[in-house]
């Protein structure tokens, strides 16, 4: 089935692309503009003197062009992906970026599974070519807003294909305040948005790119998508919207969406934000009359059941169109799985969204007809629906249940019990006991027929259903009883030990993965292989890249046995206890010879937040780098959680070890 999927998908493809082909009529000139807004502030209490006092923007920009290509070099995307990195030493001067875009290169291939390393992603050829004279025609102008923290290279092949279609693409680049992180927040993506309307008037002022003004349209990718919107709200002269699965669709109530802008919001933060955003930029925009697109990705609601819902196309009472692939996923609607050709599915949904994109907009600023005979097709076509999601007909609206508090006592000694793991099995709540024990929960009522899971090194874990626990309205204590587990015996031979250090070594600069600001319970770590028995252990090292945190953190460390590629039993009879200083970094090695830890197979070896010495801001997180390991790295959010695999990059964990 999945193979007959995909072949219907190529199909189609090729078939409409066909049909599009003969609509390209020039070639894609690109050009880079620099310009500076001399009306906004950039770096906060800076003097008129510094370079980044006024904000600073550049534009891609891709057009049209009738002037021959013969014997010219066509731009490969390792010279558009260089400009991310110059741009990121230009937009502040507290980090050198240097080396960033080959890390990246790195980390994408390594993200899709793709053999080799960064260097196929730089030298794939585009169809751009630099300071091509462009076309002395009117031609239509298309501003791209870019996804959170992109720039024009992300979808440089749909850029390109429009100017190959006769269109004036500038990119404005996703840049937030300074030192220009993107976030969810309104003050951070309205920067984006003011730069847009920065660069439209400039070229306004200019004579050389022809356009015509009568015939703007905006494209927004991602995060682009809100940003895009509120641009068209800004503006009359706007005709038309693409959102390639935008945020001017949201869904809320997705608890898993915790830390990955760099404000490290909480889900409950990233609701509360874009509320505002709508509340504050969306106001009238459904009396707005324009031509409008979303495409959506088919895996959004695959992990979560929303509590609501917005979603600008049934807002809207003017011409609203809306197409879902449902073997999508986020990423395919950016260019970067289609040119490393990560699998067929990829190539197929993204030609798709290019060629739908395209043809939306030419029949918007053309009068062409190619997106009726597209749109004709997609009604016929298994793998698309023109029917959103209907978030009434998913199950019943979760609501909190409650708070569940407690204390953890040694069940001989009645004792207070510190950083025991208390949590709902398989679900993504939970968290670790303080110093005296204790712990508290926000539960909601769809858990009320789970496990409430609770287990400690050196103790049985206890299990007991949520629902029963909660009737009693009474703060629960809880007695673990101590394990009792045999000694391994260990020969020790004569011969001299061999010495190696086993895991990842990385020590990236740039691509790291961490935790937020009040993640206690949440782990990561990585597979170990172990080629000799027994294997002595004698360190563990890893490396802090970057530490936001205001109060001293408590890691555990945890070795598990390998169970269908995932954590088993804890190996451990003790709890290590590793330290990590407020705002410390750099590398850190614990002396794990007082452990006696001997090791016979494959381990898997994980950090996990215990405890803090203070409170820590929302806005801060701890980092530790990763790179290219073949096991990928083994992530949960909080105790008892599921693990999940991310294949290809592993966190920078490894051990010291002796055997014979």
């Amino acid at each position: 089935m999945k193979l007959n999927t995909i072949t219907t998908l190529l199909i189609f493809c090729v078939n409409f692309l066909g049909m599009t082909q003969d609509s390209k009529s020039y070639n894609a000139g690109f050009n880079t503009i620099q310009l500076l807004d001399t009306s906004r502030i950039y770096k906060p209490n800076s003097q008129v003197t510094d370079r980044l006092h006024y904000r600073p923007i550049d534009l891609d920009v891709w057009y049209p062009s009738s002037e021959s290509v013969d014997g010219k070099e066509p731009l490969r995307f390792g010279n558009l992906f260089q400009l991310y990195e110059d741009r990121a030493n230009k937009y502040q001067n507290e980090t050198d970026y240097t080396g960033l875009v080959e890390e990246l290169a790195q980390f994408f291939v390594a993200q899709l599974g793709i053999e080799g390393d960064g260097r196929r992603l730089l030298e794939v050829v585009t169809d751009s070519y630099q300071d091509l004279k462009i076309l002395e025609a009117p031609i239509p102008l298309i501003i791209y807003m870019a996804g959170i923290n992109g720039m024009g290279f992300e979808n440089y092949k749909l850029l390109e294909d429009l100017a190959e279609n006769g269109y004036v693409v500038v990119s404005i680049s996703s840049n937030g305040r300074y030192p220009a992180d993107m976030t969810n927040e309104l003050g951070d993506t309205m920067e984006q948005v003011y730069d847009a309307e920065f660069a439209l008037n400039y070229l306004k002022t200019q004579t050389d790119f022809h356009i015509d003004y009568g015939k703007i349209g905006v494209i927004g990718t991602s995060w682009g998508g809100m940003s895009g919107a509120i641009l068209l709200n800004r503006s009359e002269n706007i005709k038309a919207l693409v959102s390639l699965d935008g945020s001017d669709t949201h869904f809320y109530g997705d608890y898993s969406d915790n830390n990955r802008y760099a404000n490290d919001a909480t889900w409950e933060d990233n609701d509360r934000f874009i509320k505002e955003i709508y509340d504050a930029e969306f106001t009238d925009i459904e009396k707005q009359k324009f031509a409008y697109l979303y495409l959506e990705s088919g895996d959004k609601l695959n992990d979560f059941t929303p509590t609501d819902e917005y979603q600008l196309h049934k807002e809207l009472e003017s011409n609203a169109k809306y197409l879902r692939f449902k073997q999508s996923e986020h990423a395919d609607f950016t260019c970067i799985p289609s040119i490393l050709s990560s699998s067929k599915k990829s190539i197929a949904v993204h030609e798709q969204i290019q060629n739908t994109t395209v043809g939306f907009l030419n029949q918007v600023f053309k009068g062409t007809k190619e997106f009726d005979v597209l749109w004709n097709n997609y009604t016929r076509l298994e793998e698309t629906t023109t029917e959103p999601y209907d978030i009434a007909n998913l199950s019943p609206k979760v609501t909190e249940f409650g708070e569940l508090l407690g204390r953890i006592v040694d069940a001989k000694t009645d004792l207070p019990l510190s950083y025991v793991n208390v949590g709902i099995l398989n679900r993504e709540v939970g968290t670790v006991t303080d110093s005296l024990g204790n712990f508290n929960l926000n539960v909601l009522k769809e858990f009320s027929n789970d496990t409430v899971r609770i287990s400690m090194i050196g103790y049985e874990p206890i299990e007991l259903i949520l629902g029963n626990i909660v009737k009693k309205k009474d703060t629960l204590k809880v007695r673990l009883k101590e394990q009792i587990s045999e000694l391994n015996e260990v020969v020790v031979s004569a011969k001299a030990f061999k010495r190696r250090t086993l895991g990842n070594k990385t020590e990236s600069k740039f691509i790291s993965t961490g935790f937020g600001y009040n993640q206690l319970g949440a782990e990561m770590g990585i597979k170990i292989n172990i080629r000799k028995n027994p294997t002595f252990v004698d360190a563990f090292n890893f490396t802090v890249s970057q530490n936001r945190l205001s109060a001293k953190s408590i890691f555990r460390l945890n070795f598990y046995e390998v169970n269908k590629r995932k954590p088993g039993n804890n190996i451990l009879k003790d709890n290590i206890l590793v330290a990590i200083e407020p705002k410390q970094t750099g590398k850190m090695t614990i002396d794990l010879k007082p452990y006696d830890i001997v090791l016979k197979e494959d381990v898997i070896a994980t950090l996990e937040w215990v405890a803090n010495e203070g409170e820590n801001k929302k806005d801060e997180a701890i980092f530790f780098p990763i790179g290219f390991f073949t096991s990928g790295t083994l992530r949960k959010e909080t105790s008892q959680s599921r693990f999940k695999k991310f294949a290809s990059l592993g966190i920078g964990f490894n051990i010291d070890v002796r055997y014979y």
